[in-house]
């Protein structure tokens, strides 16, 4: 369970008096954000109390880290209840004592992590009475990295190493922070204002390493302790990293808001909750709201994926902090954005709905409300690996570009799953570590299921440019992925061919033909004569046929998988006319298929120059051949460094 966010509240209470006391502490907590459930024995039930079910046990366990419980009596009452379900305080419910008078209230289990201390305080306000602190941390007033963490919706990655941290702290230990790009800009302010004086807040990672406990707040995940943790241990130093919790925004608004409204009323919700923009990796609404243009607007302004639900799936979220009858009679649901913010982070695995960070907020024409992802990195154990659940890109290759981001990845000890078309292009990449290769050609149903079982949040397609076929495919699926999940499509461009746009494009002796499709080429072709060496692969050479005398005229260069030369020989390329090779293909080569096939024309796309084409360039004019150049479809997307970029910052 996350200490994060308004929660549920389970009350017990025992006798008459503890009875009255919890009713009057529900009416406190409805004009709170958080949802409650109070019981009592039955001959003590008063207004706004149920009875005490009979199996109590069943009742707790069902509840178990998904509520806080509080428990209105003897601490022994509380103690014995809950010990069948006590684990440890990453996962325990929030546990607190509150005496019959209403007087002192304790936090018993999951003070920081859960939040029962907070909670406490919260309670003592409400009942006028104190909240009773006994970790060491409040006692003494010192830093928790637990609370910390909290307050700035950070997950803590490495149990072992925050425990090093708080013993450290409490020892006298001075403890270095230091927060990363892109989150300084976020943290930085918020954290400096509230930093005891034996935490030491850094600008630079080297003026953090010359302490020896350190707190990083990052989104990567790297480094490995000698017992197997997930934090950094060299030279005697022990660096527990802080990561980012991912969040779902769900937001409604009144018709025709003014974006600058919108927008300034969300920004504001974010601020108040310690979550950056970055954070947000989706914004939710009802379907009425798909084309109001300031939630449209927000959502391209910030570059995040924008869905909507109907009342009805936003009725399956059972739990609102508030519920509206005004909302309700105009959307069908009485509470458009806790709803969907909460059924938008859904665990699509167990059915879970995410947590509340921040319950509904309301700004002028619109509410706002923060729900938390479940957590990636609670159970890690090391650097990503591709066969953990932590694995969230995947990257289509396919191309030099995909192969180097698969790289780079692997280098940065960074999980990724990638797909190739080819038992060749997985030879490329069997030999990284953090990479889980699929091979094999994927349909768009397909690669939605994967996306949707692997819980893929990162899609980089680097696809070759002319396999718009794959790239319509890879699109519409992160697309129908996207409308129940967070997930963000990327294109991966190739390098521009310099030596197409430059002065060599008219150099030498060899002539150039710049067309826009194969079937330009091919009606060029046909006014021609002299041999052709086509190398645009197996997929449309069908086309080439049309070419009056192509069994005698075209020589084919395709690559030497069974499916490509058998389809070539099925039309017509055989013998001497079809070469099945596998590249890159050197200048050397080209000019020597060149002089073999006699050919006065070389058919190639603008590959780029991962592709070869400045090989096939040079081969052409040294062998005063006409260069027929298919141009690259016009597209949009990120260069290969942007995408290294982020990447780098998962």
């Amino acid at each position: 369970m996350s200490g994060t966010g308004n929660r549920k509240i389970i009350l017990f209470s025992f006798t008459g008096t503890g009875a009255s006391l919890g009713r009057r502490l529900c009416r406190k907590l409805e004009t709170t954000d958080h949802i409650w459930e109070a019981y009592a024995p039955e001959k003590y039930v008063q207004e706004g109390l149920r009875p005490m079910p009979a199996d109590r046990a069943e009742l707790i366990g069902g509840q178990w880290g998904c509520a806080a419980f509080l428990f209105i009596g003897a601490a022994g009452i509380a103690v014995r209840y809950i010990a069948p379900w006590v684990k440890d305080k990453y996962t325990d419910s929030p546990v607190l004592v509150l005496d019959e008078k209403g007087r002192y209230v304790i936090p018993l289990l999951s003070g920081h992590v859960g939040g029962a201390a907070a909670l406490a305080d919260e309670i003592a306000r409400l009942t006028g009475g104190t909240a009773v602190h006994t970790t060491a941390t409040d006692v003494q007033g010192k830093f928790a990295v637990d609370v910390f963490a909290k307050e700035h919706c950070l997950e803590i990655t490495d149990r072992t190493a925050a425990k090093d941290i708080s013993a450290a702290v409490l020892a006298g230990e001075k403890i270095a922070l230091y927060i990363e790009e892109p989150f300084r800009d976020m943290l930085a302010s918020q954290a400096a204002e509230k930093l005891p004086c034996e935490v030491v807040l850094c600008g630079t990672r080297e003026e953090a390493d010359v302490y020896r406990y350190q707190v990083i707040v990052s989104g990567q995940l790297c480094g490995q302790r000698p017992d197997g943790a997930d934090s950094e241990v060299h030279s005697g130093s022990v660096i527990l990293r802080l990561k980012p919790q991912e969040a779902a925004a769900g937001i409604g608004c009144r018709k025709g808001i003014a974006p600058e409204l919108l927008e300034q009323g969300f920004l504001d919700v974010l601020r108040e909750s310690g979550i950056g923009i970055r954070q947000v990796k989706m914004i939710a609404s009802i379907d009425l709201k798909k084309d109001e243009p300031a939630l449209v607007r927000l959502a391209e302004k910030y570059d995040v994926p924008f869905v909507t639900y109907t009342a009805d799936e936003l009725r399956t979220v059972e739990e609102v902090t508030a519920g509206s009858e005004f909302v309700e009679k105009v959307t069908g649901v009485d509470n458009v954005c806790e709803r969907a913010a909460r059924l938008c982070a859904r665990n699509r695995e167990t059915d879970m709905d995410g947590e509340l960070i921040r319950g509904k907020c309301i700004r002028d024409g619109m509410t706002a409300a923060l729900a938390a992802y479940p957590s990636r990195t609670a159970a890690k154990t090391g650097c990503a690996k591709a066969d953990e659940k932590t694995t969230d890109i995947l990257i289509f290759a396919g191309t030099t570009e995909g192969r180097l981001l698969a790289e780079y990845a692997s280098a940065k000890g960074i999980g990724c799953y990638v797909s190739v078309a080819t038992e060749y292009g997985e030879t490329l990449l069997r030999d990284l570590e953090t990479a889980t290769v699929l091979t094999g050609r994927m349909d768009g149903q397909a690669i939605r299921t994967l996306i949707e079982e692997k819980q893929i949040r990162l899609v980089i397609d680097a696809t070759h440019p002319f396999a718009r076929a794959v790239t319509d495919n890879i699109r519409a699926a992160c697309a129908e992925a996207g409308k129940h999940m967070p997930v963000r499509y990327v294109r991966c461009l190739r390098q521009e061919n310099e030596a197409c746009g430059g002065p060599e494009c008219g150099g030498g002796t060899s002539e150039i033909i710049r067309v826009d499709s194969v079937q330009e080429a091919v009606e060029y072709l046909q006014r021609t004569t002299g041999n052709i060496l086509i190398t645009t692969g197996s997929k449309e050479l069908k086309l080439y046929t049309a070419i009056r005398d192509y069994r005698d005229r075209c020589y084919a260069r395709v690559l030497s998988v069974g499916p490509s030369v058998q389809e070539s020989v099925k039309l017509g390329f055989e013998g001497s006319h079809l070469i099945a090779m596998q590249g890159p293909f050197s200048e050397e080569m080209n000019l020597a298929l060149l002089h073999q096939t006699n050919a006065a024309y070389f058919v190639t796309k603008e590959t780029g120059h991962a592709g070869g084409f400045g090989e096939k360039l040079e081969a052409a004019r040294k062998a005063g051949a006409v260069l027929v150049v298919i141009g690259r479809p016009k597209e949009t997307g990120m260069s290969l460094s942007e995408v290294e970029k982020l990447i780098g910052h998962r």
